[in-house]
């Protein structure tokens, strides 16, 4: 039983006690009470009335009147009473009951920190039973698992004496089927090797035959190209020494020509006939120098090692700037070579328009430096 069925069980007694009080005080004056009324009663149906009875029961009526006023007062406050008493005892069960709370919390949580303290007590030896369970363990499997590792090594030595046994018949056997398969295989291969060596032959002799067709084939073509080109070559070599020849004849020609000219000339001077032309300035003959200078070097490979060194060159040239001849020079070995392959290389040279400078042009000293 709780604490607050206690208090609720003890107020409940305490309120039927009073309401036992209320029901006594009550049946009392209700016992009291139908006397007189009866001896009225009785009175009032005589035919005579006492006044002092009268009287006496008007009294009597007035103190039942009172005794029920008080009784109901007395109830009244006996009810209130009893409310504050249910009321103070409710307050106070209420108190006590908080203090009981508190006090059992109090105590729960000593209880519990009590518990806890056993538990973790029992927990540490639970702790250091289970570790020396667990080494006691450890030492037995430790053990067990040595006398294992015994066994399973005899055991091993056992089958590897077996094994090896086995093996050995296996590998005999083995060796047996393998030396026949070998051989059998080594037959085999005899006869394809054979077989292969056979097509490859064919084969080398069908690709003998095909490589002879196509050298064959390209050697008819290489002649063919090299007969075309021979007459390529034979057909440019005739149209240079016909253009050579042709360059050579108008050479002399214009050789005779200016030949007829100076003659001419000087058979006019000698007669007082005609006055010749007015020489050339010097600045015309330097102008035109420079300009078959610039058309060589135009094609002069000059290198490092001939920068600082130079060639003083003859050129005979026709009056249309045909080279006629290429003197070998003076100066550097190097420079006069390279300048003869330069000015081969210009072909027809730059020639002044002016009969005079023209003539004197066609046979020319020309200084050349590298640059």
């Amino acid at each position: 039983m709780t604490e607050q069925g206690g208090i609720r069980k003890s107020l409940l007694v305490s309120l039927a006690l009073h309401l036992l009080i209320g029901v006594v005080l009550l049946v009392g004056i209700d016992f009291s009470a139908p006397k007189r009324p009866a001896q009225a009663v009785s009175i009032i149906e005589a035919t005579m009335i006492d006044d002092g009875m009268v009287a006496a029961q008007a009294e009597r009526l007035a103190e039942m009147q009172a005794q029920q006023d008080r009784a109901r007062a007395a109830e009244q406050a006996s009810a209130e009473a009893e409310q504050k008493a249910a009321e103070d005892a409710e307050r106070l069960a209420e108190q006590q009951q908080a203090a009981r709370e508190a006090e059992r919390l109090v105590e729960q949580q000593k209880a519990l920190a009590a518990q806890q303290a056993r538990a973790e007590n029992e927990r540490q030896q639970l702790v250091e039973q289970e570790r020396k369970a667990q080494a006691a363990q450890k030492a037995a499997e430790a053990k067990k698992q040595a006398e294992a590792a015994a066994a399973q090594k005899q055991a091993e030595a056992k089958a590897a004496e077996a094994k090896a046994l086995a093996a050995k018949k296996q590998a005999e056997a083995k060796a047996a089927e393998a030396k026949k398969q070998a051989e059998a295989k080594a037959a085999e291969a005899k006869k394809q090797a054979e077989a292969k060596a056979a097509e490859a032959k064919k084969q080398a002799e069908a690709k003998a035959a095909e490589a002879k067709k196509q050298a064959e084939a390209k050697a008819a073509e290489a002649k063919r190209q090299a007969e075309a080109k021979a007459a390529e070559a034979k057909k440019q070599a005739e149209a240079k020494a016909a253009e050579a020849k042709k360059q050579a004849e108008a050479s002399k020609k214009a050789e005779a020509e200016q030949a007829l000219k100076d003659l001419e000339a000087l058979m006019g001077s000698e007669t007082g006939g005609a006055s010749s032309p007015p020489a050339a300035s010097k600045g015309d003959f330097d102008r035109q120098v420079a300009l078959i200078t610039a058309a060589i070097k135009r094609n002069w490979l000059v290198s490092s090692t001939m920068i600082g060194k130079k060639c003083v060159i003859n050129i005979r040239v026709a009056s249309d700037g045909l080279i006629l001849k290429i003197g070998e020079g003076s100066g550097d070995r190097a420079v006069c070579q390279s300048a003869a392959i330069a000015i081969r290389k210009t072909g027809p040279l730059p020639m002044p328009k002016d009969p005079v400078l023209n003539k004197r042009f066609q046979d020319i000293n020309i200084e050349l430096i590298p640059e």
